[in-house]
């Protein structure tokens, strides 16, 4: 390294990847909002009973929770570039037929496929954040994609109500969906891990490296140490009453807001 590079002032591309995960998680949580906008309309127009619309309302749930898991593992097999951008526009095109349902089965099925797909996002924000942020900087990092689920639940439900007037309630899921798919492109072309993103340069590798950052998912001090997945991790997970306070406290407030 030559002492024009070792002098120099760090870059601040981890800014713009946080940049690009804040959008994420804002069309997330739209894509979710959605059903709440059209659920109106759409009750009225199938004549579906307020039990099968709280049923259709759930459906996204019951698939995002039994995907968990399998979405954290596919999250340690294959880079954040490339899944990201699957997850982004396979749960987009789903928002997008949402538009074309015809029913109540086909509705359900629909809302469950989003939930599958979507699974994976807030793992691979874990993922990116640890990558490309140190230690001190990851409290912040989070807090600030994180917001953009109240984002998109504060700011957005005018916006979406807005399109709906216009357009309708299916006219809603499709460009609601097609904007997650436009997106889920601009991610795969602008994401790059740490050491290979083109514009990042060796002062701030050196400062997300120093502070415990991870490099392509892993870091850079015992690089060929990687653990693989094994069940015995999941029941490590559900052996400690920490973590367990943790796990009511989120399934508190994912109720309280998903009820209001």
């Amino acid at each position: 390294m030559n002492a024009t590079t070792s002098s120099a002032k760090p870059t601040k591309i981890r800014y713009q990847i946080l940049f690009l995960i804040f959008v994420n998680v804002v069309i997330n949580y739209m894509d979710r909002s959605n059903l709440a906008v059209a659920a109106s309309e759409i009750s009225k127009e199938f004549k579906f009973s307020s039990v099968q619309m709280g049923l259709i309302f759930s459906a996204f749930s019951w698939t995002y929770l039994l995907f968990q898991i399998p979405g954290g593992i596919l999250v340690n097999r294959f880079s954040p570039r490339i899944l990201y951008a699957v997850s982004l526009i396979t749960w987009s095109f789903a928002t997008v037929v949402q538009g074309f349902a015809k029913g109540f089965t086909t509705l359900f099925g629909l809302r469950m496929a989003t939930g599958a797909f979507e699974a994976p996002a807030f793992p691979i924000n874990n993922r990116v954040v640890s990558n490309w942020f140190p230690d001190n900087e990851r409290a912040s990092a989070i807090a600030v994609y994180t917001s953009g689920q109240f984002l998109g639940l504060a700011f957005l439900m005018p916006i979406l109500s807005k399109i709906q007037f216009y357009v309708g309630w299916k006219g809603l899921f499709v460009v609601t969906g097609l904007i997650g798919v436009l997106w889920g492109i601009v991610w795969y072309v602008f994401y790059r891990d740490p050491l290979k993103h083109s514009k990042v340069n060796e002062a701030e590798l050196r400062h997300i490296e120093r502070g415990g950052g991870l490099m392509d998912g892993k870091s850079v001090a015992d690089a060929d140490s990687k653990k693989k997945f094994k069940w015995a991790d999941l029941k490590e997970v559900l052996s400690h009453r920490k973590l367990w306070g943790i796990y009511i406290g989120q399934f508190a407030v994912n109720s309280t807001l998903w009820f209001f």
